[in-house]
């Protein structure tokens, strides 16, 4: 028995030493994402939302943490279950990690920043563009910017799932590491400067003039939203930082003929979130800010991380084939 659990203690020693030797970048941002939001609930007053919000940050963290050391940590020995593992336990709890948002914001019991963000907003512009975009209420242009508000989610699917699933090499990589520091960073700032946005700050002359994507629109936020979600907007991070992506890689398909639709998808977006009054002008700058800094992040670590696996070094590839 003796023998038994020292054999035991030896292989768990062996494989947490190699999963810390094959982390990548991206490991450590998803790891260090849900240990701050299960550190930042834990601490949170006691509320229903917030011991639910607890056992969920823990829950995700604890898969990303075992995904990794089943993964990195090489216990699975076959090459294509290790990969299919790895893109599950690693990006699935970061696509989940916004759902909790949405019970983990409310139990922090914060001060909204609104007001203060507002005031940023009227130092710049002299006022908030939700307001002066008013003139725009009619129903064709809301039904416009809402699809595009909407196409959102479409975007992220259409983007990131090929990427993940058959994508390879440096273009691979440079994509979903942004992603991920997108997320985190996103999720991060969520937590320090909440807000709920110019619709429920501002009073209005009148509501949006809109039809059946309106509707889409505010039925998604009402049910999936996780409401105090306004600085940064990632409506504007991910689009831009894929836009981005994609003119730097536009010598390749299908990014060739991709980029410049991209670009004027993510521009309507950008415009659809202060119109729509969902964001404050520097909500907006701020997710601009945060794609430029993604995507320069992304190439130099890239940069640094695509020769693992190769003759040279004996660490895991950061994406092994599927």
């Amino acid at each position: 028995m003796l023998e038994l659990t020292r054999n035991v203690a030896e292989r768990a020693r062996t494989a947490i030493g190699v999963t810390t030797q094959n982390l990548a970048v991206q490991d450590v941002i998803a790891l260090a994402l849900h240990a701050y939001l299960f550190l930042r609930v834990s601490i949170a007053p006691d509320s229903p939302d917030a011991i639910v919000a607890r056992r969920l940050a823990l829950a995700l963290f604890l898969i990303t943490a075992c995904s990794l050391l089943l993964t990195r940590g090489e216990v699975i020995r076959d090459r294509r279950a290790r990969a299919l593992t790895y893109r599950l336990g690693l990006f699935m709890p970061l696509v989940l990690s916004y759902l909790e948002m949405r019970i983990l914001l409310p139990a922090l019991q914060p001060e909204l920043m609104d007001h203060r963000l507002f005031a940023i907003d009227r130092w710049f512009l002299g006022t908030t563009p939700s307001i002066w975009m008013e003139a725009w209420n009619v129903e064709p242009v809301v039904e416009w910017l809402s699809f595009f508000y909407f196409s959102y989610f479409l975007v992220m699917l259409l983007i990131l799932v090929p990427s993940l699933l058959v994508d390879r090499g440096r273009r691979q990589q440079e994509l979903l590491t942004g992603a991920s520091l997108v997320v985190a960073l996103g999720h991060f700032l969520y937590t320090v400067v909440p807000g709920a946005g110019p619709v429920a700050t501002i009073a209005f002359d009148q509501p949006l003039q809109g039809g059946f994507w309106w509707n889409q629109v505010e039925l998604a936020v009402a049910t999936a939203g996780a409401q105090l979600d306004i600085f940064p907007s990632l409506h504007t991070a991910y689009p831009t930082f894929f836009a981005l992506h994609a003119f730097a890689y536009r010598h390749t398909q299908p990014f060739r003929w991709l980029w410049p639709i991209l670009a004027f998808v993510a521009t309507n977006i950008m415009i659809a979130t202060m119109f729509l009054r969902w964001h404050w002008f520097i909500d907006v700058a701020a997710g601009l800010l945060l794609a430029f800094a993604a995507r320069r992040f992304a190439v130099a670590v890239s940069g640094r991380e695509e020769l693992r696996g190769g003759p040279y070094d004996s660490r895991q590839p950061v994406w092994e084939r599927l």
